[in-house]
């Protein structure tokens, strides 16, 4: 059999697929088609009112820990000791643990150098913020009319 231009079958070549693949199938006593049930649609519904709406959500729980598993690590890596989360995937001699101690490494003296001047941008973002909280206050308190004087 061949096929038309671009690959595909024509209609009277899958007509004729189609006619030899039921004989073949009539020939070994396939099922004759039987119609579908009259409530098959009202079951699947019922049935899909009662599934799980998300199959994993044993799961879900362990998606929640695992940014505060990797913030332990972060934490103990920058703070206490850069060997130790490498040394947790095997060696820092290892492909994992090599890596793990890189991104540590790599990530300490960023964040040292954004600790040294956190203190001055938290308090100027406390103040701002403050600033922000009472200005709103009083514009709250005061009648519109001495607003737009």
């Amino acid at each position: 059999m061949e096929y038309g231009r671009d690959g595909e079958l024509t209609d009277a070549e899958l007509a004729e697929v189609e006619a030899e693949t039921r004989a073949l199938l009539a020939r070994w006593g396939e099922p004759k088609m039987a119609a579908p049930p009259a409530d098959l649609s009202a079951r699947v519904v019922r049935r899909l009112s009662t599934t799980p709406a998300h199959r994993g959500w044993r799961w879900r729980p362990l998606w929640l820990a695992a940014p505060l598993v990797l913030l332990v690590l972060g934490v103990w890596g920058l703070s206490i000791d850069s060997n130790g989360p490498a040394s947790l995937f095997g060696d820092p001699a290892t492909g994992a643990g090599r890596y793990v101690l890189g991104i540590t490494l790599v990530a300490k003296p960023l964040w040292h150098l954004w600790l040294a001047g956190a203190g001055w941008w938290l308090l100027g973002l406390f103040v701002l913020v403050g600033a922000g909280w009472l200005w709103w206050r009083l514009i709250l308190d005061a009648p519109l009319a001495e607003v737009w004087q």
